[in-house]
């Protein structure tokens, strides 16, 4: 037998003492209360929230262009650090084989070439004579190298690595090798970075490219010229676009600074936020702010997001500056000064 549903507005869902006074006061079961049976019949769905959630807790985000993409890695536990740091241990160690196989073979591709000289068979002798590091037990990076007659490095580095280095620099396509994984990096463990003599050629081929080419040339170059490198290209290609960046609440459309965001681990935080000061960022942001605040007088909930969105944006390194930090707490404390007034 089905179960009989009592309608919305039905005096059967209250108690008789009140269902009487209803009707005495002409209540028509099914209709709304007021003179033209204009309230709601039936009742208040109540929703379900989690018991420790906050005010506003489940509600959609302000659009205002602003959402971290992609969202922030969770902290990593310690295991997590145990494993990456396992990984990074173990490409190190993997990669110093790989030069010690390469340099094998470019030595033993000269005598077969005709080099009778000395050197190089001595050259292939220690190399060859050196693979037995490899079976060490905990074994470090910087062990092979360093088991290695620094005369046989400067050998192999001056007149095997170089050499050949300057070849591959020249051919070397940047779009189809980003990462120099078929010529430079195999190699890093002995030459440590790019020879200064090949500086050149490589500059002219990086110079006007993206983040994925230039980006592992923080490591390949030596601090020097990566610090010549990118007070030549990369300050400039960053104050650019602050310079030219708009801010425009309550939504923010212009990309620009995500994208220097993106490029700011590749400098110093000084050498950034003296891009920011110099370029006027925080004036230009907290001039926007304070023009959204008195134009469209926003919700406090929708200029704090904003606020917030926007300190999302800045690279960790830039937010443990407390210069920086205390230039977003000024946007901060306006807002708070405008919702007073409200």
């Amino acid at each position: 037998m089905a179960a009989v549903v009592t309608p919305p507005g039905s005096l059967a869902l209250t108690i008789p003492a009140v269902a009487n006074m209803m009707q005495r006061w002409n209540y028509r079961e099914g209709w709304g209360l007021g003179a033209r049976g204009q309230g709601i019949v039936a009742p208040i769905q109540a929703t379900e929230r989690c018991p420790k959630a906050g005010i506003g807790h489940g509600e959609e985000p302000y659009d205002n262009g602003l959402a971290a993409s992609p969202p922030p890695p969770r902290q990593p536990s310690a295991e997590d650090q145990k494993w990456h740091e396992w990984q990074k241990l173990s490409r190190a160690l993997l990669l110093e084989q790989e030069c010690c196989d390469k340099i094998i073979s470019a030595l033993r591709d000269m005598m077969l070439g005709g080099d009778e000289s000395a050197e190089t068979a001595n050259a292939l002798a220690v190399m060859v004579r050196s693979k037995k590091v490899f079976f060490q037990r905990k074994r470090k990076p910087g062990t092979w190298k360093a088991a290695l007659p620094p005369s046989v490095t400067r050998y192999v580095v001056d007149h095997v690595i170089t050499p050949a280095m300057a070849v591959d620099a020249g051919e070397w396509e940047p779009l189809w090798d980003p990462g120099c994984r078929h010529w430079l990096r195999p190699l890093i463990p002995i030459v440590g970075h790019l020879p200064r003599s090949l500086y050149g050629v490589v500059e002219s081929k990086i110079a006007n490219r993206g983040y994925g080419v230039v980006s592992p040339w923080k490591e390949y170059l030596d601090p020097t010229l990566w610090d010549v490198f990118s007070r030549r290209h990369v300050v400039p290609k960053l104050a650019r676009l602050v310079r030219e960046l708009r801010v425009t609440p309550p939504k923010q459309v212009d990309p620009s600074f995500r994208t220097v965001m993106l490029w700011a681990p590749l400098l110093s935080a000084q050498d950034m936020v003296s891009i920011l000061e110099g370029e006027s960022f925080f004036d230009k942001w907290k001039g926007a702010l304070r023009h959204w605040l008195l134009a469209a007088r926003p919700s406090l909930a929708e200029t704090t997001a904003w606020c917030n969105g926007w300190k999302n944006l800045f690279a960790p390194e830039l937010l443990a500056d407390q210069s920086v930090l205390k230039r977003l707490e000024e946007g901060l404390a306006m807002v708070d000064r405008a919702a007073a007034l409200l």
